[in-house]
Formats: structure tokens, C-alpha cells, sequence
């Protein structure tokens, strides 16, 4: 984890360009729904900030609830 990383949460965006996957490299067209991410404070910016496709974005919020249950948070 960043230092930063408490503070960042994922946004459903719509493409309005062609954006590839962080984490997969799958195309994302324009008109797609993806996860870019965000910063909660408006001090803080990401020059280069993470964009996720709908499928690697379902797979993260899935192991991190597993990771949750594990944990008993």
C-alpha cells in the first residue's frame, strides 16, 4: 500500500476515448463503463491515474471482501 493509498477510491467513468486496462491491458472503448481512480482530498492529484475494466474491477472488489471476511472486518 502508498502512502496515500487510504485515500484513494475507484469512480465509475464513462469512455469517452479508448483507454487500455491497467491491470489486464484489454481495450477499453469509447462509450465503456470503467474504475478510474481518485483521490479523496482535492490537494492531492495523480498525474497518472489507474483506469480498470469493468472485469478487473469486479475481481478486486471481490478479493478484497474476501480479504475483509478473512479478517473479520
Amino acid at each position: 500500500m502508498s502512502k496515500y493509498g487510504n485515500l484513494i477510491y475507484y469512480k465509475q467513468t464513462k469512455a469517452r476515448t479508448d483507454h487500455n486496462c491497467t491491470n489486464c491491458h484489454q481495450l477499453i472503448k469509447a462509450g465503456d463503463i470503467y474504475y478510474a481512480e481518485n483521490i479523496k482530498d482535492k490537494f492531492l492529484h495523480s498525474l497518472h491515474r489507474k483506469k480498470f475494466c469493468n472485469q478487473c474491477y469486479q475481481a478486486m472488489e471481490q478479493k478484497k471482501g474476501e480479504l475483509n471476511n478473512a479478517f473479520g472486518a
